[in-house]
């Protein structure tokens, strides 16, 4: 039995991911962003977030409850023999969206902050996935700045906002 996914199987996963992905971004790209389209918003960026996580050589495992703590969870053994495990919350931004994310994650109600802290949950965010390159002009301190963006807008934040994405896509 393999530690971690094996590359037949993660490309096999990813292929499927990317077929359902094309589906749901055609669907997104007739609608405006206020249209009612949450729940294909929401599988957006799951999709997405489950192509990282076969890239990385995780098992991914989905959520059965609609309502249950995270959405994914991947799961791998590292170099040192050590499980490695990490519960998300999925989150997409819809592709037609004007203006650049700042990419925080939402702050949980005080209902679920407790249970948040205990299942170690973090939020991955979404957007633009579709894109293979693409640049985007911002205005900083007066100045118009360009960044470019390989294959979309991708990142992993911790319960208190900190970019952790390092640490799920190293291999």
């Amino acid at each position: 039995m393999s530690k971690n996914i094996t590359k037949r199987t993660a490309t096999s996963m990813i292929n499927k991911s990317r077929q359902r992905l094309k589906k749901i971004v055609k669907d997104l790209k007739s609608g405006s962003p206020k249209t009612g389209q949450e729940k294909l918003v929401q599988e957006y960026g799951i999709e997405h977030t489950k192509i990282i996580g076969w890239q990385n050589r995780y098992f991914v495992f989905e959520e059965c409850q609609p309502k249950g703590p995270a959405d994914l969870i991947f799961i791998k053994i590292n170099v040192e023999g050590k499980l490695v495990q990490f519960n998300i919350d999925a989150k997409g931004i819809h592709p037609n969206c004007k203006f650049f994310p700042v990419g925080k994650r939402r702050p949980t109600t005080k209902n679920f902050k407790e249970r948040n802290e205990l299942y170690k949950r973090i939020q991955s965010i979404s957007w633009r996935v579709e894109d293979k390159n693409f640049t985007h002009s911002f205005n900083k301190n007066g100045s118009i700045k360009t960044k470019k963006y390989p294959k979309g807008f991708m990142v992993f934040k911790d319960a208190y906002n900190k970019d952790i994405t390092d640490k799920i896509t190293k291999r």
